[in-house]
């Protein structure tokens, strides 16, 4: 019984695994499905942030291998992400249960508007690494986001997905690899914070980190292959079934 619990959990982990390199939806997606499992929100969101290392891990070998989607970003963004995660972790140790819920809900609802609205398929303008001036914006963007990422982190990066494009003029590709390496970085800085406060159930992490890993190597070749258009509306079905289910179960109490 407890080698088939694992092996479910390996295969969610593949499954947000998946979704966490393609169109960054990693956190909207784990952390619902561990609160339908009966988690606490602080737990579930500590959990699938610690699983998601090993998606983010494999998928930032595959795009490094890979020269098509090989792009540099300015290096200022590195230490600002680091900062912003930790910060923001340190808040959500400390948020309401409820609030936490509530914010889960909202939350996918924004990330599921931006998504539906956003071209994936846009044209790349010249990168502000190979040339340009770097957009003082772009980076408070970036950081905000990353602030953010360590607080919650639904839809963290399907946002930064769409700010790489937007201020720094990469291709949906190419800001799909650098959203990997960047929540490499960002996910193990809030991970640490989340491990030193006692929040991460390592027995459900443990699975779900392994199928991530899996995940993670399966997302970088999907997201090469698949045209963006049809990864956005995967997202966005699963993403909405999942939410339905979720605000149903946060209205019946009231």
């Amino acid at each position: 019984m407890v080698m088939l619990w694992s092996a479910a959990l390996a295969g969610l982990g593949g499954l947000v695994g998946i979704v966490a390199v393609t169109v960054g939806g990693g956190v909207t997606l784990g952390v619902p499905l561990l609160l339908l499992l009966g988690q606490p929100a602080a737990t579930a969101i500590a959990t699938i942030k610690f699983a998601l290392i090993g998606s983010f891990a494999t998928g930032a070998l595959m795009h490094r291998q890979d020269r098509r989607t090989s792009v540099s970003i300015p290096w200022v963004l590195w230490p600002l992400c680091v900062l912003g995660s930790v910060t923001g972790s340190l808040l959500a140790t400390g948020l309401d249960e409820r609030l936490l819920k509530i914010l889960v809900v909202v939350l996918m609802a924004v990330v599921l508007w931006i998504t539906y609205r956003t071209d994936l398929s846009a044209v790349p303008t010249k990168p502000a690494a190979q040339g340009q001036r770097i957009p003082p914006l772009g980076v408070a963007t970036v950081f905000a986001l990353c602030v953010y990422s360590g607080f919650f982190g639904a839809g963290f990066g399907t946002f930064l997905i769409f700010a790489l494009m937007h201020f720094f003029g990469l291709s949906f590709v190419q800001s799909a690899s650098v959203m990997t390496r960047i929540n490499l970085l960002v996910v193990g800085a809030s991970v640490s914070t989340f491990a030193s406060k006692g929040a991460i159930d390592f027995q459900l992490g443990i699975p779900l980190l392994l199928g991530c890993a899996l995940g993670g190597a399966m997302g970088t070749w999907t997201v090469r292959t698949l045209s963006a258009p049809r990864m956005k509306s995967l997202f966005l079905v699963f993403t909405v079934l999942l939410g339905s289910k979720l605000l149903w179960d946060a209205m019946v109490p009231l």
